[in-house]
């Protein structure tokens, strides 16, 4: 390794540092990132004014573009749904049918079904969120536990689960021409690994809280929600997010279409229950947010860019990609080094394929099983991508009325350590095995 590449991979390491702190220190992540790119830039022996004006900011604009259709529809679709009652009548259901006693497998279930029905999750935690906190309401825990459970059920298996219509999927099947179920074996047993894992992990945290003595508080400036009595029936709730789901897997329509229909659907089904005079604020409300969650992590998104242009970014890649080591871990490896440099699962999963992509088609005419590899780059990406510089945890948390101190260490194991153990234990054996 040469003096060039060692200081430019100590400088991303800072890099890496520096956003972790600044974001414990609540800075935002349009500040962050191209604090981030600059550091980069300086110790990769990059034009500094070139690499933030164009290498970077053409990072920031090529993720907005790509995604921002997805994010606003996903939060359209979202606020539909929140709006009408049909969000809280499906979180009432499982609410009622688990219990406080099962408080966090009725939080994860909740936002696991909405995340499978291709709402965004930045929405889905508007939507559980009241419904989650009445339910720590009756199990008397603290509220500071409740992101690591919600965020589990958005990010987690059904992100980056067979026939899920998040972005890690989507992408997938974009580049492999593989199907939204792809490696279905490894798939659904890591993803059941996930959940049970996930669970039981948040019910040992409860206990500990309530060993120590704490107790639930509701949370200032937060209103309470009741549930909507003229909401939509259980059945017509489900229906849109199913239909989405079923044209997802069973056609070759575009996620786009597919989201198009289900907010068709969704203003048909439940126009009824909709409140009129509120419709254009909800959809200017549902333009905005999309736009402020897909900024927090395309700013973030950007660097990589930047990190893409360095002699570390160069010499890691020329490992990966002449390695000798099975095609499976480096599909699993390099899935959440990518996810982790950008701090993004959607992110992550694109800049990767963006460099390995044909080194992942040659192992498919090798005779390596894409499928297989489709699964392990869709569940690698679900795992470093929330490390504490991710721009969604921000949202989350601040939402949540918590903060990186009092959470981050739930979401740390939820999210992250979870499905790194569940892919590289779990998923890439069985892929190893099978393919």
């Amino acid at each position: 390794m040469s003096t060039e590449v060692l200081i430019s991979g100590l400088g991303l390491l800072a890099a890496f540092i520096g956003m972790a702190i600044l974001i414990f220190k609540r800075v935002s992540p349009i500040i962050i990132g191209p604090l981030a790119a600059i550091l980069a830039c300086i110790t990769g022996g990059l034009p500094v004014f070139k690499g933030v004006t164009e290498t970077y900011m053409s990072g920031v604009s090529g993720f907005f573009m790509s995604y921002f259709f997805i994010f606003l529809l996903g939060n359209i679709f979202g606020n539909i749904y929140q709006n009408s009652g049909a969000a809280a009548k499906i979180g009432s259901i499982i609410s009622k049918k688990f219990g406080a006693k099962h408080c966090m497998l009725a939080c994860m279930l909740a936002a696991a079904i909405l995340s499978y029905g291709g709402i965004n999750s930045f929405v889905i935690i508007f939507t559980v969120y009241p419904i989650a906190l009445k339910l720590f309401e009756e199990a008397d825990l603290p509220t500071y536990l409740l992101p690591g459970i919600v965020c589990a059920g958005m990010w987690t298996f059904a992100m980056t689960g067979p026939f899920t219509p998040q972005i890690p999927n989507v992408v997938s099947m974009q580049y492999l021409g593989t199907p939204a179920y792809a490696g279905l074996l490894p798939g659904l047993a890591g993803a059941i690994t996930m959940a049970v894992a996930i669970v039981l992990f948040m019910n040992y945290s409860a206990r500990k809280a309530r060993l120590r003595g704490e107790h639930f508080q509701w949370p200032e400036n937060v209103k309470r929600v009741d549930e909507a009595e003229a909401a939509p029936s259980g059945i017509i709730s489900i229906l849109p997010l199913l239909v989405v789901l079923v044209l997802f897997n069973l056609t070759e329509l575009d996620i786009v279409i597919c989201l198009l229909v289900g907010i068709l659907l969704a203003l048909g089904l439940f126009w009824k229950h909709l409140p009129k005079e509120e419709m254009l604020p909800m959809f200017n409300s549902a333009a905005t947010t999309s736009v402020t969650v897909i900024i927090n992590t395309a700013v973030i998104v950007g660097f990589g860019s930047v990190a893409k242009a360095t002699p570390f970014y160069a010499f890691a890649t020329d490992v990966l990609t002449n390695s000798d080591a099975n095609p499976y871990v480096v599909a699993a490896v390099g899935a959440n080094i990518f996810a982790g440099i950008l701090g993004s699962a959607s992110g992550g999963i694109s800049l990767m394929y963006e460099t390995l992509g044909e080194t992942f088609i040659e192992y498919g005419q090798a005779g390596y099983n894409l499928e297989f590899i489709h699964r392990l780059c869709a569940d690698g990406c679900g795992g470093l991508d929330s490390l504490p510089w991710n721009g969604s945890i921000v949202s989350v948390f601040a939402i949540c009325n918590t903060t990186h101190k009092l959470s981050y260490k739930y979401n740390f194991v939820t999210c992250l350590v979870v499905p790194i153990a569940a892919t590289f234990l779990v998923a890439l054996p069985l892929a190893i095995i099978f393919g």
